[in-house]
């Protein structure tokens, strides 16, 4: 045995001006190769466009998401610092990679030292930049409990019986999650100071082929994050104007991504290897 692999369920949803663009559905799997590393990888990926001018729905081939190698992801106090991937990996699938992972990345550390709820300003690492954040932490015992609450983050609170979750601080032993544990983070883009212009997806044509790259202009984004010791969910919800590399089409952007641990497995074989790996900060 070599240890548990945990499988996230991600969706994502895109809508462009009011119509359903695309969704995506895939397997998120990670394990644990070092105190402050998950090794992880994509599987099971399914996409599928719609055309409402044809009132049509056509899937697209799974080559077109990112594709199954695998990639590292180290953490720091502060979040995820920055990951590991093939030199070759093209840019798109990187920018799609780092937006899924994005959903991880919140400062545990800050909570540890806030125990009830608390707003705070701070800072952090994004795939648009280095950008403030607006903080909301809330962490409620389980006697205090009230479940009303999850129609904002969406969770739905479907808990597990097949796993237990704890915190784990730096150097620190396991510690039980008793109650529920949320995160706020809301992010105004457009006062980012080193902004980068995020990009996802691909435009295509009714013949299928590619036609060129879809520019994402964000402009405002909301994470949700809600834990308790059988429950893991974090969403992302963002707007933002939709560009290409040859024109500014102007369209409006609305995406959400969700993330969900679905279950812990152990595994029998061994972990992956990079092929010509390199570092690249979120």
């Amino acid at each position: 045995m070599y240890g548990g692999e945990c499988t996230y369920e991600v969706f994502i949803i895109s809508v462009i001006d009011n119509y359903l663009y695309a969704s995506i559905k895939s397997d998120f799997k990670c394990r644990l190769k070092a105190e402050d590393t998950l090794s992880c990888r994509f599987q099971n990926k399914r996409i599928r466009h719609t055309y409402p001018l044809k009132n049509e729905t056509g899937f697209v081939p799974t080559i077109r998401f990112v594709g199954g190698e695998p990639f590292e992801i180290h953490f720091n106090l502060s979040g995820v610092q920055y990951l590991v991937v093939h030199k070759t990996i093209p840019k798109w699938q990187l920018d799609m990679i780092k937006v899924i992972v994005s959903q991880l990345n919140d400062n545990f550390e800050t909570a540890r030292r806030y125990p009830q709820i608390i707003e705070i300003p701070a800072r952090g690492n994004s795939t648009v930049g280095e950008c403030e954040v607006n903080v909301t932490l809330g962490r409620t015992d389980k006697k205090h409990d009230d479940d009303d609450d999850d129609e904002e983050d969406g969770s739905g609170m479907k808990e597990s019986e097949d796993f237990e979750l704890g915190f784990v601080w730096m150097h620190d032993n396991f510690a039980q999650t008793n109650g529920k544990f949320r995160i706020k983070k809301i992010q105004q883009l457009k006062g980012c100071p080193q902004r980068t212009i995020y990009f996802f997806f691909r435009k295509r044509k009714d013949d299928g082929r590619s036609d060129g790259a879809l520019y994402i202009d964000m402009i405002y984004s909301t994470n949700y994050i809600t834990i308790t010791k059988n429950h893991f969910m974090s969403r992302m919800e963002m707007t933002g104007v939709m560009n290409t590399a040859i024109e500014t089409q102007g369209m409006q952007l609305k995406q959400m991504i969700d993330l969900k641990l679905r279950r812990i497995d152990l595994t029998r074989d061994s972990l992956p290897e990079i092929r010509n790996p390199t570092s690249i900060s979120l």
